[in-house]
């Protein structure tokens, strides 16, 4: 185990593994855009650790937030009126102006756990070809599982005030800040 922060990481063991964690993280994203065309297993098994990650983080941001989760599964399932799977879901029970917002936008905080990730790497592993690839694969896990759905854009708009009250918040922070 190494201490080094990242900047140490990223200049320790030979530079061509970052330019095989380039290409690891082009080619991860080349498969994600073709796994669907591989039949709907395939499609389901690959986004399986996003999705539970991407829900996970949905269900906890409604627990801290109040917003009363009542459903939680990364269970997929055929949506027959519109032609798709759904790979998984938390359903909250009536979200208030205040859980709405962070609860459905809540998977970007997983873009936060990305950077934490990459700025620490170097202190928990070795700078060799398996632990920096092992490092480009999981930042993509979770940048990649921080999108959100359409339907967690439809919520977290759904409540005007709420969208106004941490419009406000954020404005407020950034004038104090700056």
């Amino acid at each position: 185990m190494s201490t080094a922060p990242v900047h140490q990481f990223l200049l320790q063991g030979e530079p061509w593994y970052h330019f095989a964690g380039v290409l690891l993280v082009i080619t991860l994203a080349v498969l994600q855009a073709r796994v669907g065309r591989a039949g709907a297993l395939w499609l389901i098994l690959w986004a399986l650790p996003g999705t539970i990650l991407h829900e996970l983080a949905h269900l906890v941001v409604a627990l801290i937030t109040g917003g009363r989760p009542v459903g939680f599964s990364v269970i997929p399932h055929r949506e027959p009126g519109r032609g798709g799977w759904r790979l998984g879901s938390v359903t909250i029970s009536r979200p208030h102006a205040i859980a709405a917002l962070p609860s459905a936008l809540a998977p970007l905080a997983l873009n936060l756990v990305a950077y934490y990730l990459f700025c620490n790497w170097g202190r928990w592993f070795r700078a060799d070809l398996f632990h920096t690839l092992s490092m480009y694969a999981a930042i993509y896990l979770f940048s990649y599982s921080s999108i959100p759905s359409g339907q967690d854009i439809k919520v977290a708009l759904s409540s005007p005030f709420g969208v106004g009250l941490y419009t406000a918040a954020a404005g407020s922070a950034w004038l104090v800040l700056r």
